[in-house]
């Protein structure tokens, strides 16, 4: 792992730096998340560093903007997890000025921390011109398909959180998502320990068993077309 820790004062020695580890993100994507927000606030601490839109080695951009889109989007891709979930409140909490200043950005921190079922489809937030997506950017397509992937897995454990039971068929409906794909991602978050389901393949209903319904044993329609939440006690 990387360690991006700075204490740099000086803009000589700080540029240095910042061009090292930038150069390192691009090689070691799974800290990528962490990297780029130490990145970030190294250039909100010396913003005279570097120059708007300036590239450095490897084609990379090093300005405020794109780097605190790569580190947003690097945890939009990540799996869900507490370190995730921290990061995201502590963009809420520590930089939602700078957030409310990019409403692209502010929507998905709070899509990702909501209860509401969102949009499984990447185009509709608008980061297509984001960096870590760019052909020139090393995995990109895995990039893609892993935002893709985490939009389908909130939703699911949204639904989680409501429902003891429901049909396989009505899931991909409500997130508009092809039945095999919801399959895959629900197996994929038993397997990782995200859920604790089951699917049953011959009546073609999931059976969410730590459900907030479930907890309650409150009887949720099969049909999926009411959603019961816990009850308040």
């Amino acid at each position: 792992q990387i360690s991006c820790i700075f204490f740099f004062n000086d803009t000589a020695t700080t540029e240095i730096y910042t061009e090292q580890i930038v150069g390192s993100v691009r090689c070691v994507q799974e800290t990528g998340a962490e990297c780029y927000k130490e990145i970030y606030d190294t250039l909100v601490r010396n913003p005279e560093v570097f120059k708007d839109n300036q590239t450095i080695e490897f084609g990379f951009k090093v300005d405020q903007k794109t780097i605190l889109e790569n580190y947003v989007l690097f945890l939009a891709i990540t799996t869900h997890s507490k370190e995730q979930l921290a990061h995201l409140h502590d963009l809420k909490t520590n930089y939602i000025q700078t957030l409310e200043r990019h409403p692209k950005l502010l929507r998905l921190v709070n899509d990702l921390l909501s209860n509401e079922l969102i949009s499984t489809k990447p185009a509709d937030f608008g980061f297509d011109t984001v960096e870590i997506f760019l052909k020139t950017v090393h995995h990109y397509e895995q990039h893609q398909k892993d935002f893709r992937r985490q939009l389908v897995q909130h939703n699911i454990r949204v639904l989680e959180k409501y429902y003891r039971k429901i049909y396989v068929a009505r899931v991909s409906e409500l997130l508009n998502v092809p039945k095999e794909e919801v399959e895959v991602e629900i197996c994929e978050m038993i397997n990782i320990g995200l859920i604790f389901a089951k699917i049953d393949r011959v009546s073609g209903i999931c059976l969410l068993y730590t459900s907030d319904a479930a907890d309650d044993l409150l009887c949720v329609d099969l049909g999926g077309r009411r959603i019961i939440k816990k009850k308040n006690t």
